[in-house]
Parts: structure tokens; sequence; C-alpha cells
């Protein structure tokens, strides 16, 4: 499938989801109804997902020119960002910092699938359907109900292995 825009991660344990903005009211023209549309559902996306996960707190940061963290824990950012036909949320691997204890890698490797997984459950409280990431230029689709197995290409590591 064609893709919806160019967006994607980097890290190895990073993954996302594109919501089409067609899922934001076309049949009013009014910019303001559409923002306020955009802004209650990610205002939902934030409350499920930190009900389920406590160690996530709101945030409100640019992390790269393109992508701003609206969720944080120790670990990872959840971004949000813009991808011409539809919007990327993402999950982002946080950089170890020189006087930080442990080993992040070894434990975002340990997580990053259930919070994709969550972030996956969280959407479809509001969506039927969300967009993966299947290559440079080409998405793949998933909707409601379907299973982890029929998953495809939503990290860069290919998905859940």
């Amino acid at each position: 499938m064609m893709g919806r825009g160019n967006t994607r991660v980097f890290g190895e344990y990073e993954g996302l989801f594109y919501i089409d903005w067609d899922n934001f009211s076309s049949e009013h023209d009014d910019d303001d109804f559409w923002r306020q549309e955009w802004e209650s559902s990610l205002h939902q996306f934030i409350s499920d997902f930190t009900q389920k996960f406590k160690s996530f707190s709101k945030c409100n940061e640019w992390i790269s020119r393109e992508e701003k963290a609206i969720l944080e824990n120790r670990l990872f950012y959840i971004a949000v960002a813009d991808n011409e036909w539809s919007v990327a949320i993402k999950l982002i691997q946080k950089e170890q910092g020189y006087y930080d204890s442990g080993n992040l890698e070894n434990l975002q490797a340990k997580h990053y699938k259930t919070y994709l997984d969550g972030m996956k459950e969280c959407l479809f409280n509001q969506f039927e359907e969300l967009g993966t990431y299947a290559g440079p230029w080409t998405s793949g689709r998933i909707r409601r109900g379907e299973t982890v197995n029929d998953m495809h290409n939503i990290s860069r590591r290919g998905g859940y292995k």
C-alpha cells in the first residue's frame, strides 16, 4: 500500500501508529471544529494511556524538529508528528545520560512491545483502523480486533517477532 507520509522511527525499540486526518470531521470546513476534535481525541488517548501505564506522565517538549512529546517515563517518550495525510503517534526511546544508572536499552527492549500494545489498545478505543509503517513511502493497516500476529511492521524491528 502506498504510504500516507514518510515519518518513521529510527531506534531499535521504537514504533508508531498513524491516524488518518480523515477521521476528523470532514463534514465541516471549519478549522476550529476540526482542531477541537483532534485535541479532544489526543486528550482521550493521554488519559487512557496514563491510566493503563502509571509510569507515564504528561509533558510538552519538542524532542526533534518534527516530534512533540506528549507523554514520558524514564525509558520512552510518546510523541506526535504531522505526517501529511495523517498524524503519527510514536514510541521514542530516550537516550541514556552519562550519569544514568543501569542499562536503559535492556529495559527498553523488555518494555517496548507492552507499550506499543498499550498505544494500539488506547487508540482503538477511538478509531476503527490504524496505519502502520511498512518501509519508505509504504504503510500497512490494522483494524480493531486483529490479533498481534496480524500486525505488520509497527516498529523498526519489523513488528512483533
